[in-house]
């Protein structure tokens, strides 16, 4: 009798477990975005063009290319990478003075205006040689994710300097 008594007890549970509907979620949809801290100050960005091909003029190296904007466009920032051979999840890092420069980057404001500024790796006077280091995480025919920080970006024109920390993405890859 008490067989049968726990067989009918846990009859409804199966039951409801085996009609139980999946409460995982689905898989969420990929945010490609830019962050990072200017100033100290956290921005974001949206990826616009992101790729890693094959140079057109010297097929040996490889070029890795990411492109973000503002959502107005007042704001554009471009992280170039060039090495010879094959670029791979790994840290790339320009020390400007070194005489490499496998990193190079950009941030425009005021992008197209006459107020346009375009602060780049440069050696400020009075400051130790610029510095900018990206960290590619993953890499796949989709989706690019890395990190990326330096010490300043100079802007000569106007004799002014950011600092850019703390930055990641995540772009879409066009091939």
């Amino acid at each position: 009798m008490r067989q049968i008594l726990n067989l009918l007890l846990v009859s409804p549970f199966l039951f409801f477990q085996a009609c139980k509907k999946n409460n995982t979620p689905p898989p969420a949809v990929t945010k490609y975005e830019m962050t990072f801290k200017k100033d100290g100050v956290k921005d974001t960005l949206l990826p616009y063009y992101c790729s890693i091909k094959p140079n057109s003029i010297v097929p040996s190296k490889t070029d890795f290319m990411l492109m973000a904007q503002s959502a107005d466009q007042s704001i554009v920032f471009g992280i170039a990478i060039q090495v010879d051979g094959n670029i791979n999840p790994g840290v790339y890092e320009t020390v400007n003075g070194s005489g490499y420069y496998p990193v190079i980057a950009d941030y425009f404001m005021n992008m197209g205006q006459i107020t346009e500024k375009d602060y780049a790796i440069d050696n400020a006077p009075g400051k130790p040689c610029g510095n900018f280091k990206v960290t590619i995480n993953y890499i796949d025919d989709k989706l690019i994710k890395g990190t990326f920080s330096c010490n300043y970006l100079y802007e000569r024109t106007y004799d002014e300097s950011i600092v850019i920390t703390e930055g990641s993405f995540t772009a879409k890859r066009h091939n």
